[in-house]
């Protein structure tokens, strides 16, 4: 009587998986994952920004001439007189190899088209140079030495860079 109840039970297994399976066959839903793709063409021109910078030559200050006047300009045009693309933004910052403890001994003044511009530890706030139009900013760099602060004027000037810090506006 066993023997025939577990042959019955496997009957009933079987004929339960071949049910199922044709069931699946027959309904047609199938699982799977779709892939879309989009294809997007365009072509056309990448915007060039242009923010060029010319300067006069080094400036030498001496134990007799205590200030000095660096000029530099800032333009959105190159040599050819190609505009740039976009509007930039950018700031000016002024940097030194001076010994902290000298620091006050020398002073900077910056002006923009003789307006003197204020400065936060040595660095403008964000200035924007069209793209419509051509635009020559020209700066003046003032330096002033406090000789009587130092004995050597070595120890107060080696090197003062100007840096500029810019980024194209959307």
């Amino acid at each position: 009587m066993r023997k025939i109840k577990i042959r019955n039970l496997k009957s009933i297994t079987y004929i339960t998986i071949i049910f199922i399976v044709l069931i699946l066959f027959l309904t047609g839903a199938s699982f799977g994952k779709s892939i879309n793709t989009i294809l997007i063409k365009y072509k056309g021109d990448i915007a060039k920004p242009i923010l060029e910078v010319r300067s006069d030559p080094a400036l030498d200050i001496i134990d007799t001439k205590t200030e000095g006047i660096y000029n530099f300009y800032v333009r959105n045009y190159d040599e050819n007189g190609k505009i740039s693309d976009v509007k930039v933004k950018y700031m000016l910052e002024i940097k030194d190899n001076i010994h902290s403890k000298l620091k006050n001994t020398i002073s900077y003044e910056l002006y923009k088209n003789n307006q003197k511009i204020e400065m936060l530890n040595n660095v403008t706030n964000m200035m924007e140079i069209p793209n419509n139009k051509l635009q020559e900013d020209k700066y003046q760099l003032k330096i002033k030495y406090d000789k009587n602060a130092s004995r050597y004027m070595k120890d107060i000037l080696d090197k003062i860079q100007i840096k500029i810090h810019s980024e194209q506006v959307k």
